[in-house]
């Protein structure tokens, strides 16, 4: 598995590009997944960086099935994606649950999405959808559904273990099922089932929020010890932490993680 840093962990820091590039090297991570507002504000530094490591993914956010979409809103980031060298764009599928959507909305949401689709394709990209609640991709149905109803090739899934988890099914069978479209794993934990709302948006960005319930990858409720035994070698995964201390949790998080599937190829 390639294991990834992402630099939404320094949200609430002041990070420069230098800082990130060292960071990912000195730690042995094998990429840096980039957060959409640090790939606008750190893009020129990163390009005059002596080296730098791998960027797997751009974490992005487009306003899809709103009035606020735009086809040049939509460019600009994977022109973004683009210059930061990323093969993929993550993206929410709209702001609204499968079940919670009005026809006309789920219609808007897959018409913003395919459009996205077309324009990523046009540039070698991918669009990486995320499993997570309140959107069209909340559940393994919904997520299924989704990939059918779009049927576009640039078209693949971030897979958010824990936000599968969250929605009763099963990690390891949802993978399965969804295998031949997955791109990308998202990795967090949290320590029990009503702690879940400590990953809400609004609670996640604002730094003065509660982080009671976020813990190291391999402690929590979530069973990554029999998930990680169904991933397969080469794909790609990013350690997503928004609680204190990031440097200090993720690098943590790589070494147990590291260890572990040490202890499972052995």
């Amino acid at each position: 598995m390639r294991i990834n840093a992402c630099s939404v962990a320094f949200r609430h820091l002041d990070v420069t590009a230098r800082d990130l590039a060292r960071y990912v090297a000195r730690e042995g991570f094998d990429g840096l997944e980039i957060w959409a507002p640090h790939a606008r504000t750190l893009a020129v530094e990163w390009r005059d960086l002596p080296q730098r490591p791998p960027v797997p993914m751009l974490a992005g956010y487009l306003p899809l099935g709103t009035a606020g979409f735009s086809r040049a809103d939509a460019a600009d980031l994977l022109d973004l994606t683009r210059t930061w060298g990323a093969p993929r764009l993550r993206l929410f599928a709209g702001g609204v649950g499968r079940d919670q959507a009005g026809a006309d909305q789920r219609r808007a949401i897959m018409r913003d999405l395919g459009t996205t689709a077309d324009m990523a394709h046009d540039r070698g990209l991918r669009i990486a959808v995320e499993t997570h609640p309140q959107t069209l991709a909340d559940s393994l149905p919904a997520t299924l559904d989704l990939l059918d109803a779009l049927d576009h090739p640039a078209v693949g899934v971030n897979f958010d273990v824990l936000h599968v988890w969250e929605s009763g099914a099963d990690p390891v069978s949802a993978f399965a099922a969804l295998r031949e479209h997955v791109d990308h794993l998202h990795l967090k934990s949290v320590t029990a089932r009503d702690r879940l709302s400590v990953f809400h948006p609004d609670n996640v960005h604002d730094p003065r929020s509660s982080r009671d319930g976020m813990c190291p990858l391999l402690t929590g409720a979530v069973d990554y010890a029999a998930f990680l035994r169904v991933v397969p070698a080469g794909m790609g995964a990013s350690l997503e932490w928004f609680g204190p201390k990031p440097a200090a949790t993720m690098a943590a998080d790589l070494r147990a993680l590291r260890r572990d599937l040490l202890d499972r190829a052995a």
